[in-house]
């Protein structure tokens, strides 16, 4: 019906620091409803929601920051942990297996001090980002140390976990550092990986 339709319509932008975040707008189903009163009221609402809206954005930013490794870009050790802990309760709980894989740069110390931090960190990127490619959504990967990542796999038991530790490993062992970091001798960057696999069970 013609009279259901809005006659007078108000909208102003959510801008703050010259970005527009949406739109806020007002309907009415008079006809000249608003006036300079209204829209003043309204660029202020717009104001503080744009400013909300930021505000949340960034608190969501500096959560994520503070669970990611600023390096490699998956868990940092506290954050792994408390994921893994849940995991692990929930396993005790409802009896189902829980398996751990922790994995070590075979001679990091010694990579580093030869080729320089520079190229150590670009080779913790990149096996991260192969590491990452291996595994499974559920599962949680984090770096606990300067070499030293683990996978904590839910809902795996042991033999499962081991197809999933050797497909790590040789992950890495294939992977083509050389083709991604420019260094003057590249048949050093064959990296390897050393990894260890625990399960917990009911049984434990």
């Amino acid at each position: 019906h013609e009279e259901d339709l809005s006659q007078s319509i108000l909208a102003v932008p959510m801008i703050l620091h010259e970005n527009i975040y949406g739109m806020v707008s007002a309907q009415s189903y008079k006809t000249n409803a608003y006036n300079r009163d209204h829209l003043y009221l309204l660029e202020v609402l717009a104001s503080h929601a744009a400013i909300a809206i930021e505000n949340a954005r960034l608190f969501d930013s500096i959560q994520k920051l503070a669970n990611i490794d600023a390096l490699t870009k998956v868990l940092n050790r506290r954050r792994f942990f408390e994921l893994a802990e849940q995991e692990f309760v929930r396993a005790e709980q409802s009896n189902v297996p829980f398996s751990v894989i922790m994995i070590d740069v075979d001679d990091f110390k010694q990579f580093n001090d030869q080729h320089g931090h520079k190229i150590g960190d670009a080779v913790l990127v990149l096996a991260a980002e192969n590491l990452k490619g291996s595994l499974r959504t559920d599962d949680i990967l984090g770096r606990i140390g300067g070499e030293e990542f683990v996978v904590a796999l839910p809902n795996t038991p042991l033999n499962f976990a081991l197809e999933v530790a050797s497909r790590l490993r040789q992950a890495i062992q294939d992977a083509n550092f050389s083709q991604h970091i420019e260094h003057e001798t590249q048949n050093i960057l064959n990296i390897t990986v050393s990894v260890g696999v625990a399960e917990y069970t009911s049984n434990c």
